[in-house]
């Protein structure tokens, strides 16, 4: 990592997918035309890079190039910007050659002195400089040392003394006037700088930084009036210099509109200020009349975010329209979902600010997050008049998140989790980035509900961060009807075309490319029966690839297709019935793969039949022992305790050590089960907050085991139909006790190989002389189901 600072400027960004390019600067000798920034890459990750943007980072070597770190915006200004005591040099008081030159030696001495912190020697300079031949300059200089001083009335004093001795010197008043402004005299700072205001336009320099000054003062005036004046102000130093004005003010702006469109905009930014949060982003909604979104980070009571569990930053939503409906909802779902995937906020929870919540609002937002199927994020109200009558803002909000907050089930729910909500797996996601970087395509294994998916999407969102073009297709959602591998090429081409237009299309490389099959059919029954798909798809992957090794940026993209739940393809049982194409189609990609060390496949299944099986249906099977095998482990003890304790605080359940362990080892780690029961143990035990210990969960198993049967059931289903020679091991070592003689274990089926599946399944798990199934509630309920 270079502690080398660099300059550039954003070639893109896209804020939504959180990454874009930097273009160096000439002569930084980087080697390459771009630089991908991703948003973990920024300093701040509330800033808003837009493409002409001047930013200094730091670089990083990663496996496949550079990236840029510590991204900022470049503090340096243009020169209408800035306001400095060189500007407009005593234009007004002309002096003769011999007074300046005298005038320049006697400050020079003064600063001297100053830098020696010879502070009193200093002052006298400066004043005997004013009496015998005063310049701007001096008046600048003298006032400066006075303020870092601490003397800032006396600093006045010497700025006003220069103002009536330079009277149309703008800088001289846009100076005093922020130091009166640091100092609470609001007033007097807005007559200077209006004052200076008229003076730098005659003068055609330095109105931007006059304007901002003035904004700024209002804004702190914090009135409706002042608000409205900042607003203004603002808006017309937007239009001076080359520059865009900086985050901050972009944010004082913001907040300034909010407050004066609407009574609950200004109410919302006091109430959330007052809890404790910082807001770092605002706008008004495309509707200005119906609301307005901020981004804020609780920093005044980190507890706050320790005992809900939740993220460092949250969305927050102020309705200033009377009725919001189910509609504004799914509006802020999209939005939440949005933000959460280029990792800006928590996909879990937002606050919505609102005039009243009546009772059908409140039963919609109940059901979202009492609902365990397909778990929402939880959306908290706060009314207005929760705001108006609480008189701690800190303690109201407790409240209301108690209220809401500890009714969910972070437990439960069947979905994929990638970012906050993905525990563990460093090592799987290490080879699967391993495999990424060295062009090798791999496959996952492993039982179902064990985390395939969401280790796919997980793997999905950290390459894409890395600046690859990574497409996921579930395999799931092949359509019944499909029969053939068509709609697959225009999935696969069709996602390509909108994820490469997405990140790279403004490269002229990109803009230009002619695409055949991606983005010309905007639904699969629109392409016509004749048209050769497969063949086109080919072209635009080709074509493809090729550009993109011709790109100039770094790190060099690679193309991966992510394929869940390959079985769907196979051509046997377990595979959808009737569908054709199987062999040319994983011929084709393993052909591309092996021509082209830019693209990679990547496989998950329930089991290795796809590299395993040398031939399916008396046809030598493409892809035999060409995947990498790797097979999904169970979570570590202390990453499955991290899980459960992470998502059990954000409910109001504490788990003792002693009931993490007694998870782990009824689990064994396996992430499905270890929520399931720990979701069962919350269901079980509805008070909050709630300290969990050994004995509660001690006393639901046999209750859990007949309620939850299903899942264990599903499990053995799975070994019967794939590999009934271990499942017969499973059932003996369940009716030993849980564990065998690895050498008997051996005796049963023949070949070692036979324990290989369950060993990487890791249902079951050896040493040199035992065997043990991992996950003691399956020997509990396969010896319930078998004696």
């Amino acid at each position: 990592m270079s502690e080398v600072t660099y300059r550039g400027v954003v070639s893109e960004f896209d804020d939504r997918a959180g990454y874009g390019y930097i273009t160096p600067e000439p002569g930084a000798n980087l080697g390459e035309d771009l630089i991908l920034v991703h948003r973990r890459s920024l300093r701040s990750r509330s800033v808003v890079l837009e493409a002409g943007d001047t930013v200094r980072y730091r670089i990083d070597t990663v496996p496949r190039g550079l990236l840029a770190i510590d991204v900022h915006l470049d503090p340096t200004s243009d020169e209408d910007e800035q306001t400095t005591e060189e500007s407009f040099e005593d234009e007004d008081a002309p002096q003769s050659t011999g007074v300046l030159n005298r005038a320049q030696e006697i400050l020079s001495r003064a600063i001297l002195a100053r830098e020696n912190k010879q502070f009193d020697q200093a002052a006298t300079l400066y004043e005997k400089g004013l009496k015998e031949c005063p310049i701007a300059r001096m008046y600048f200089h003298y006032a400066a040392m006075e303020k870092n001083l601490g003397h800032k009335g006396k600093a006045m004093n010497i700025l006003l003394d220069g103002i009536r001795r330079f009277p149309t010197h703008p800088n001289l008043r846009e100076v005093a006037g922020v130091l009166a402004a640091s100092m609470g005299r609001s007033s007097e700072a807005i007559k200077l700088l209006e004052e200076a205001l008229p003076l730098s336009k005659k003068a055609r320099h330095g109105t931007k930084g006059i304007l901002l000054n003035l904004a700024r003062t209002y804004y702190r005036v914090d009135t409706l009036p002042a608000l409205k004046s900042a607003v203004e102000y603002y808006s017309q130093a937007r239009r001076y210099g080359r520059r865009q004005i900086s985050a901050d003010d972009i944010l004082q702006l913001s907040l300034a509109e909010i407050r004066t469109q609407h009574h609950r905009g200004n109410l919302a930014v006091k109430f959330l200020e007052a809890a404790g949060f910082r807001i770092s982003r605002a706008r008004l909604l495309d509707q200005q009349t119906e609301g307005a979104d901020f981004i804020v980070q609780q920093v005044k009571h980190p507890d706050l975010i320790e005992s809900y569990s939740l993220a460092g930053n949250l969305i927050v939503r102020c309705y200033f329209k009377a009725v919001v409906t189910s509609g504004d909802l799914h509006a802020l779902d999209k939005t939440i979902g949005e933000w959460g995937r280029s990792d800006l906020v928590d996909d879990q929870a937002a606050l919505i600010i609102l005039g009243a919540l009546p009772d059908e609002l409140q039963r919609i937002l109940s059901g979202r997050i009492e609902q365990k199927s397909q778990p929402a994020a939880a959306i908290i109200p706060i009314t207005q008049s929760d705001i108006e009558t609480e008189r701690s803002a800190i303690d109201g909000l407790r409240n209301i998140l108690d209220r809401w907050l500890y009714r969910r089930d972070l437990f439960a729910g069947n979905r994929p989790v990638v970012g906050r909500r993905f525990f563990g797996r460093e090592k799987s996601l290490s080879e699967l980035r391993d495999c990424l970087a060295s062009s090798v395509s791999a496959g996952v294994f492993g039982l179902r509900k064990v985390g395939k998916t969401s280790l796919l999407q997980e793997s999905q969102r950290r390459s894409v961060e890395m600046g690859d073009i990574v497409i996921y297709i579930d395999l799931l959602r092949l359509p019944s009807d499909v029969k053939d591998c068509r709609w697959l090429y225009w999935k696969i081409g069709e996602t390509l075309h909108r994820d490469i237009k997405s990140s790279l299309g403004k490269l002229s490389t990109i803009d230009s490319f002619r695409w055949r099959l991606g983005g010309n059919f905007e639904d699969y029954l629109a392409i016509p029966s004749d048209f050769p798909v497969s063949t086109a798809f080919d072209s635009d992957l080709t074509r493809l690839l090729s550009a993109l090794r011709s790109l100039h940026i770094t790190p060099r993209p690679k193309v991966a297709i992510l394929l869940d739940e390959v079985e769907r393809l196979l051509p046997t049982s377990l595979g959808k019935s009737d569908f054709l194409g199987f062999f040319d189609f994983f011929s084709y990609l393993r052909g591309v793969s092996q021509e082209n060390d830019n693209f990679i496949i990547i496989v998950t299944g329930a089991n290795a039949a796809i590299l395993e099986a040398p031939q399916f249906e008396q046809k030598d099977n493409p892809v035999f022992n060409f995947f990498k095998e790797i097979y999904l482990p169970h979570l570590e003890a202390a990453e499955c305790s991290r899980m459960i304790r992470v998502l059990g605080r954000g409910m109001g359940l504490r788990f003792s050590e002693g009931a993490l362990r007694k998870i782990f080892e009824l689990t064994g780690g396996h992430p499905f089960f270890a929520r399931r029961l720990s979701s069962f143990v919350a269901e079980k035990y509805p008070d909050r907050p709630l300290h969990v210990d050994e004995t509660m969960i001690q006393k639901l198993l046999e209750s859990y085991l007949d309620q939850r049967s299903s899942d264990f059931a599903e499990i053995i289903e799975r070994l019967g139909r794939d590999y009934p020679d271990e499942l017969r091991i499973c059932e003996a070592i369940a009716r030993a006790g849980g564990s065998m003689p690895i050498d008997k274990v051996r005796l049963m089926v023949g070949p070692t190989a036979s324990i290989r599946h369950l060993t990487g399944y890791q249902i079951v798990r050896t040493d040199a002389q035992t065997a043990w199934l991992s996950m003691q509630l399956l020997t509990m309920w396969l010896r319930k189901r078998l004696l």
